[in-house]
């Protein structure tokens, strides 16, 4: 898979256009965003941010991971759909999203919702089951640290309003826990909503631990225009500031098709 440079640390507004090679033969990417992994749907029963081993003992290498989205239809809620595959884009109001993490190593996980309309909302893991925690300036409350999350529980979702636009998820993760004197809210900014170009569009940023610059992971349906390039270098900044903070940070935007729920 090919790794895009979006953006580096100086200056930090202008947008690398040159390509970085490929990975060096038989070492796979660590920490790209798991698109669709067949039978690894989560399984009912499964736990909530399962542990094991000694909390915050970190191990050695880079720190390697899985996000999977899961899209439920609301005229399919019981079967999840992975962002890549066919009827999972746009998403529609009505749908809603769960969040599969999972590490190779023990990690402390943050993932937050940037929605359609700007608003920058804690999910894991400051909500387990419901949207009661609406202000990520709030401090996270202290877990352990897990090798498997998921965001809501199993069975459950986040669901889509009826505003459309592009839709992003942040993973954020380091092997301690975040810092008392990291505050959130004052890293990440809400990112100025952006229309939805393509129905089917999809993309997924990355910043890796220590790394200066945002690498395009993955993108279809993207076009090159001058909004898109302003939403990339929008995100592109918060990325960095965040890569600061986290051994691993992963931003997936998607499309959201504007329009009320069927009844």
């Amino acid at each position: 898979m090919e790794k895009k440079p979006l953006q580096s640390r100086g200056p930090r507004s202008g947008l690398l256009l040159a390509a970085i090679g490929l990975v060096a033969g038989g070492v796979v990417a660590a920490l790209w965003f798991n698109w669709h992994r067949p039978g690894q749907t989560p399984a009912a029963g499964s736990g909530q941010g399962s542990t094991a081993g000694p909390a915050g003992r970190p191990a050695s290498g880079p720190l390697s991971g899985d996000l999977t989205v899961f899209i439920r239809p609301p005229e399919r809620a019981g079967e999840p759909l992975a962002l890549d595959e066919p009827g999972a884009l746009p998403v529609r109001a009505g749908s809603s999203m769960s969040l599969d993490v999972q590490f190779q190593q023990h990690a402390f996980t943050y993932l937050v919702w940037l929605d359609c309309q700007g608003q920058v909302l804690p999910l894991y893991p400051w909500n387990v089951e419901s949207l009661e925690i609406k202000d990520v300036s709030q401090p996270p409350p202290v877990r352990q640290a897990a090798r498997i999350v998921y965001s809501p529980l199993l069975g459950g979702g986040w669901k889509f309003g009826e505003t459309g636009g592009m839709e992003t998820v942040l993973l954020l993760a380091r092997r301690t826990p975040l810092d008392a004197g990291i505050q959130l809210a004052k890293l990440i900014e809400a990112v100025p909503p952006h229309k939805m170009r393509h129905q089917a569009e999809l993309v997924l940023f990355g910043v890796d631990g220590g790394a200066n610059e945002v690498s395009v992971l993955l993108a279809k349906n993207r076009g090159d225009d001058v909004e898109t390039r302003t939403a990339d270098r929008e995100l592109g900044e918060l990325l960095i500031r965040l890569g600061d903070h986290f051994e691993l940070v992963r931003a997936v935007r998607f499309a959201h098709a504007e329009g009320k729920s069927a009844r």
